[in-house]
């Protein structure tokens, strides 16, 4: 499990900007008071001539240097909080250890950086100024496409931070130069709010396709996924976040999502082409257009939004539900029909524990993961085995996609994977932390021969092989969670949905990439004795 240490996490993150600026300074010919800087100090003692009363032009690293400093911090936290020292230095043994180094080798970034920062500051500048001044529609084209595309790796927050807090620069009524589209908005800049034209698609495109995708639900799931649909367009609408939409058609039909992206992109250049200034501070929904843009002072034209956006609404609820009926796409309520029962989550009243206890398990134990985090949208988890990890158990759970980044996972929940890290949190530091991986070990009993499969689940297993596509096509098998069959296939055309449910199976779970979760019952593993027969 990832290791709780808050307090040396605030302390080293308040130290090393601290350290890093002053030096950066002193290095560059800005003047210091010697008393409080510490290399200022260093230099009186020893004794060599300090600047006074002259400057050179001072490198600013922005943002960059927060995200430069922040990731050496990080490393030299996961590497030296367990260091051990010698016994007189002990009490800056282990964690301790850790703001002491973060100080001495921020010095040496902020030497480095003075040396290396100039020529990268001069693009980011030209940059900066070309995006902001020159060609806001067009770098706000770029940035919408680009954005929306980086939301499957969850890189789009790098993406933002040059665009929310660098490009451009306001010298406020106090004299006070501000950067980024988001500060210089709010600081009164008239040029700023380049990037109004999500709030068409988060507000109105994107709700609008949810409720294509829920139209577009074979009638006995209509009802259940409309329902989850509208709920989803709700949260992007008022919100802005977008992933529990965006989850949900990704992975099926990754064109329609590049679509949507262009479509997004769309919405930036029709906004800045029609002079379209508005601001935000968390995402571009109806709290943040509502608050600081009809009740705000320096938004321009914000009413057009709500002309375009029925319009983007129209466009999205045609793409998408064209697209899903043409091409068949399974998207939610279009695949073949599940169990409820088997898939649904339980959430007993009796047991506030119920939903983590299964995220863990399916995370492969308590003693499988490694990190624990959740951003708005999605529980991060690092876990030390892949293998371990059932992913089609979040889908059941009502997860909207999954990614898989290096050792670690990052699963859609919605809105509420913030609740259940903190269950998750909780249940493995807490009641249920020893049973979260398996059983505390017992004494073995004498091993039990498995009883031969009976006549009954021999015959079932030929009628299933024969729906399967013959026992060629029937690539791996194995009995999981007591009533399921998972199979992967060479060759999914080849599988006959109707063979299989007149053989006796429930309904059919799809994985994708030819695999597949057969609900069969209590015979699930017979039936798996008999397929290896």
């Amino acid at each position: 499990m990832r290791v709780e240490n808050y307090g040396v996490e605030s302390a080293r993150r308040g130290v090393h900007p601290w350290l890093e600026n002053p030096h950066l300074k002193a290095w560059m010919g800005v003047p210091l008071n010697a008393q409080t800087s510490t290399l200022g100090v260093m230099a009186v003692f020893l004794d060599v001539p300090v600047l006074a009363g002259k400057t050179v032009p001072m490198i600013d690293t922005g943002v960059f240097g927060g995200i430069i400093i922040g990731a050496v911090a990080a490393s030299l936290f996961n590497r030296y909080y367990r260091i051990q020292l010698p016994t007189y230095l002990g009490f800056f043994a282990g964690k301790r250890f850790v703001p002491i180094a973060t100080g001495l080798v921020a010095i040496a970034v902020g030497v480095v950086l003075s040396i290396v920062w100039q020529p990268v500051q001069s693009g980011i500048d030209t940059f900066s100024m070309w995006a902001a001044s020159e060609s806001p529609r067009t770098a706000a084209t770029i940035y919408g496409f680009v954005e929306r595309m980086l939301i499957p790796f969850g890189l789009h927050h790098i993406w933002n931070v040059p665009f929310f807090f660098q490009i451009g620069a306001f010298k406020d009524a106090a004299g006070e130069l501000i950067h980024g589209d988001i500060n210089r908005f709010f600081a009164g800049d008239p040029t700023a709010g380049i990037l109004s034209g999500a709030f068409l698609f988060k507000m109105w495109g994107l709700p609008a396709a949810a409720i294509a995708i829920g139209a577009a639900a074979r009638p006995e799931n209509r009802a259940k996924v409309m329902g989850m649909m509208v709920s989803a367009a709700l949260t992007s609408f008022l919100t802005g976040i977008t992933e529990p939409i965006e989850f949900s058609f990704l992975f099926i039909a990754p064109v329609l999502y590049a679509i949507h992206a262009v479509l997004a992109a769309t919405t930036q250049f029709v906004a800045n082409s029609l002079d379209i200034h508005m601001g935000f501070t968390f995402s571009q929904g109806g709290i943040d257009f509502l608050i600081f843009n009809v009740f705000g002072k320096f938004a321009q034209n914000w009413w057009m939004t709500l002309i375009l956006g029925p319009i983007y609404a129209a466009i999205y609820y045609s793409v998408f539900y064209f697209a899903i009926t043409r091409f068949d796409l399974k998207t939610p309520g279009r695949e073949i029909e599940t169990d409820t029962a088997e898939v649904s989550v339980d959430t007993a009243a009796d047991d506030r524990f119920a939903t983590a206890r299964k995220l863990v398990a399916a995370f492969g134990g308590r003693d499988n993961i490694t990190d624990l985090d959740a951003c708005i949208t999605r529980l991060r988890v690092g876990v030390a085995d892949i293998a371990k990890v059932d992913q089609a158990r979040f889908k059941e759970m009502g997860a909207a996609g999954v990614m898989v980044v290096g050792k670690g996972l990052q699963v859609v929940f919605g809105t509420r994977s913030e609740n259940m890290k903190t269950d998750m949190d909780e249940y493995l530091r807490g009641m249920g932390a020893t049973s979260a991986a398996a059983p505390a070990p017992v004494a073995a009993p004498a091993p039990v021969k498995a009883a031969p499969a009976s006549a009954t689940e021999r015959a079932l297993a030929a009628d299933l092989v024969a729906a399967l596509g013959g026992a060629a096509n029937l690539v791996a098998h194995e009995a999981v969670a007591e009533t399921r069959l998972r199979i992967e296939l060479a060759d999914p055309r080849r599988f006959d949905h109707a063979a299989a449910k007149a053989a006796g199976v429930r309904a059919v779970v799809t994985l994708g990439n030819g695999a597949y979760h057969l609900i069969v019952g209590k015979d699930a593993a017979g039936i798996d004795r008999a397929l290896a027969a």
